[in-house]
């Protein structure tokens, strides 16, 4: 897989010197939508849970190839399972007994840049990197000692596909893979001091509306 997205970014990145070299198109707007978001790790609740999600994105598009670079805003609702206040004891606030169903909500600025498929008129295939920093994460319940230090920015795998509507209208909806684990805390270790392989990958569906301003 990463050697795909290797792939896919050098492409994006040397397309402006052939396709849309020819006559391209300029595509500027915002959008908003929704983000489905998981973590998949040993000791957090599976499902996904709805935030929301929002911001820029430019295309340059030359007949059959385009590029999108994006700038968004996106929130991710994590909640802890069983085992986790054994796994993470030495994180947590003194004095807190239990931490199941702890819930952190994870703000991100995420920049994917992807690589443009036109299908047919109005509907495009993109598919691509994307690089999200953490910006800054809620602990509503006061659980961790250091709520933001448990998460790593992610670099992610982006596959999804957009439709053109009339009135300078678009809706789309992608699939984000984590790509790189993003466990601030590192390995946990148990009882007698062996290191426990726990690494945090987190998983996106988006769907989005976005209004074009060119």
């Amino acid at each position: 897989m990463n050697r795909i997205i290797t792939l896919i970014t050098a492409i994006v990145l040397c397309l402006p010197l052939g396709a849309l070299a020819q006559r391209p198109e300029v595509d500027l707007g915002l959008k908003v939508g929704a983000n489905f978001s998981n973590i998949n790790g040993k000791y957090w609740e599976s499902g996904y849970k709805a935030n929301f999600l929002g911001g820029l994105f430019l295309a340059v598009n030359g007949g059959k190839l385009g590029v999108n670079l994006e700038g968004l805003f996106s929130q991710s609702t994590y909640v802890t399972g069983d085992r986790f206040n054994e796994i993470y004891k030495d994180a947590f606030q003194t004095g807190k007994d239990s931490i199941k169903g702890g819930s952190f909500k994870v703000n991100y600025l995420s920049i994917p840049v992807l690589l443009n498929i036109k299908l047919f008129s109005r509907a495009t295939i993109q598919l691509g990197p994307q690089f999200s920093g953490v910006a800054s994460v809620q602990d509503k319940d006061e659980l961790f000692k250091d709520a933001k230090g448990l998460f790593k920015s992610s670099f992610d795998g982006v596959i999804g596909v957009q439709l053109n509507l009339p009135a300078h209208l678009n809706i789309g909806a992608r699939y984000i893979i984590g790509l790189s684990n993003i466990n601030q805390e590192g390995d946990p270790k148990n009882a007698v001091g062996q290191s426990i392989d726990d690494a945090w990958k987190q998983r996106s569906l988006q769907l989005h509306i976005g209004y074009s301003i060119l």
